[in-house]
């Protein structure tokens, strides 16, 4: 009973059920994997639990150590598999023929699209709703991953770096430019370009110079499903590009105003005198 919460929270935040005032109801997807998943052998389920971005960090490990094959299905040594992507095994498991777990895992082409499609990692969203700006921070950052890989030679070589690590001074590098650019995204629910950068990112913005950019989308929505928010703000003309911050600072079409000031309280020393 201790795990009720946490499960009902996961059913939200998959699409399975949905919050009514005080009461809860299956969405039209739940009522599907309610009365027909058991045909599948939970095949539904399985692939709104890979799509809900809950185990993005395991498919983004898993499709990083393992290979295409000749016929671009996904194989890895088995301990590995393992190693870097327990519960999503489990998870694959589900879709019988499509994936073979013997002294090597291998996924179908089919499923490795599933894994592999940008809106399966998304990361679910932080808790408690304080942590609103990283929640629109990360979908900002799949809008961006998703751009760069559809307009990429090879969108192999685009990489969202800021889910390893983030004191980079930027989100996403695309190798595919020689030297590789870097790109830092900024995501607002208003539309009106305002955004802060630590006093990293802008180091690192004005050393890259034209090979770092900026990705602006303003007018996000939170509530919105991700696939119909990125189609409709690019749409509109989303991202907004600001490409070499030194002369877009330069020529003013950017301008840059210092936010933070370090604020101590003098020792008696400083404030007399003595």
């Amino acid at each position: 009973m201790d795990d009720v919460p946490e499960l009902l929270d996961v059913l939200v935040h998959v699409g399975l059920v949905e919050t009514e005032e005080t009461s809860l109801r299956l969405t039209k997807a739940g009522r599907k994997v309610a009365t027909q998943d058991h045909r599948t052998g939970g095949k539904f389920l399985g692939l709104a639990l890979i799509r809900s971005g809950l185990f993005a960090a395991q498919a983004s490990r898993l499709l990083e150590v393992g290979h295409r094959s000749d016929i671009q299905s996904l194989v890895c040594p088995r301990e590995v598999a393992v190693r870097v992507a327990p519960q999503l095994i489990g998870i694959l498991r589900r879709f019988g023929k499509s994936v073979s777990l013997t002294n090597q895992l291998t996924v179908s082409t089919d499923l490795v699209a599933e894994i592999s499609d940008v809106w399966s990692l998304l990361p679910p969203p932080v808790t408690p709703e304080a942590d609103y700006r990283k929640d629109m921070g990360n979908r900002g950052e799949l809008f961006s991953y998703r751009y760069c890989r559809i307009n990429a030679d090879d969108p192999a070589k685009v990489r969202w770096v800021a889910r390893d690590d983030e004191s980079l001074g930027y989100d996403i590098e695309d190798l595919n430019f020689e030297p590789k650019r870097r790109v830092e995204v900024k995501a607002s629910a208003e539309k009106v370009v305002r955004f802060y950068l630590s006093p990293n990112e802008l180091q690192v913005a004005r050393r890259l110079g034209d090979d770092y950019e900026v990705h602006f989308w303003g007018g996000v929505s939170l509530k919105a499903s991700v696939k119909e928010e990125y189609e409709r703000l690019t749409k509109v003309g989303y991202p907004m590009i600001y490409r070499g911050i030194n002369s877009l600072l330069e020529s003013g079409r950017l301008s840059i105003v210092p936010t933070q000031y370090l604020v101590t309280e003098p020792s008696h020393c400083d404030a007399g005198g003595a």
